[in-house]
């Protein structure tokens, strides 16, 4: 082999080689790209769900609140009730 044939072998195996490595690049950005996207598409998700969650306990804390007032008046109502029954019943006795 003369050197002028080993030479322009050794360039076309640079070229292949620097071919591979700039596909090589381009996957690498392309799979980047992709990764920040869906990086970018589970942000808004955990936004999306972290708000969900704040109304979800707004709504716990209301429901909270309405049975603790219907608790309240159920047993005030109910107090109400035996008071009235034992005035009722102590005036029953007395005739």
């Amino acid at each position: 082999m003369t050197f002028t044939t080993v030479t322009e072998q050794l360039e076309a195996e640079k070229r292949k080689l620097a071919t591979e490595v700039e596909e090589s690049n381009t996957q690498v950005v392309k799979a980047k790209e992709l990764a920040e996207e869906e990086v970018n598409r589970l942000a808004l998700l955990l936004q999306a769900a972290d708000a969900e969650r704040q109304l979800l306990y707004q709504q716990i804390l209301s429901l909270t609140g309405m049975v603790e007032y219907f608790k309240d008046t159920t047993v005030n109502s109910v107090d109400e009730f035996i008071s009235k029954l034992k005035l009722d019943l102590s005036t029953m006795s007395y005739r």
